[in-house]
């Protein structure tokens, strides 16, 4: 994991656009690391701004900005230089993403989704949901099996009406995905497929050596063809709850 303190990051330079994608397209299709590496750089300043929204304690700084940059290589992995946007505006997600995660295990005391986390300090949930969510973070409630909090977790049976509409919306959701893998390109398509879909799936080394390429390759490919896929499903309609 590359190192860069905060005064390092904020003095670094900004890249142009076609620096930026210069060197997300020698590491995407080359692996050149220096590549990389200035991308990360660049980008730094990013990672500091999303941490430093959440704590100031400077410990927690650290783990939040180690996790954040995480995000910024899978952003540079998965980046679409066919798309006309900057590569700081797609990164924003993965890095508050990975701020976001460190950020749920450095406050939380049982694991909850980083989405519900988020949410629930920014208002976003019922009063009811939020209040719950609050409490399981902070630990002020019996989450043992006499627990109110796990009564209140605890689903009820699904009605017949119920059963039919989530198979109703289950068919829905396989014709929606089969008519976007047909927009893929054959490659992205027969990746997912292959990856995703099949059953059983297939092994990443063998699609590695039917593609003439690397494992990695095979998973950074796998990554921006499942964006892709992700975009067209958003464009036919598709729930964002479906595509987290």
């Amino acid at each position: 994991m590359m190192f860069i303190t905060r005064r390092a990051a904020m003095n670094e330079p900004m890249l142009t656009v076609t620096e930026e994608r210069d060197a997300i397209r020698d590491w995407q299709q080359k692996g050149d690391r220096s590549a990389l590496e200035l991308l990360l750089r660049s980008h730094a300043r990013q990672v500091f701004a999303q941490a430093a929204r959440w704590t100031d304690n400077p410990v927690h700084i650290e783990d939040l900005v180690a996790e954040g940059m995480i995000g910024l290589m899978r952003a540079a992995d998965s980046f679409d230089l066919n798309q006309d946007v900057r590569f700081s505006t797609y990164a924003g997600w993965w890095v508050l993403n990975g701020v976001a995660a460190a950020l749920v295990r450095i406050k939380s005391v049982i694991d909850i989704p980083v989405r519900t986390f988020l949410d629930a300090n920014g208002g976003r949930l019922g009063q009811e949901d939020g209040e719950m969510a609050r409490l399981a973070m902070y630990g002020t409630v019996d989450l043992g099996e006499g627990g109110d909090l796990a009564g209140n977790l605890t689903a009820s049976a699904m009605t017949p009406e119920e059963v039919v509409a989530l198979r109703s919306s289950e068919n829905e959701q396989r014709r929606l995905v089969s008519a976007a893998l047909s927009k893929l390109d054959r490659e992205d398509a027969e990746i997912i497929q292959r990856l995703s879909l099949d059953d059983p799936p297939a092994d990443v080394e063998m699609l590695a050596q039917d593609f003439g390429v690397s494992r990695d390759r095979i998973r950074q490919l796998e990554k921006r063809a499942l964006l892709r896929l992700r975009r067209k499903l958003i464009e036919a309609g598709f729930q964002m709850e479906a595509l987290t």
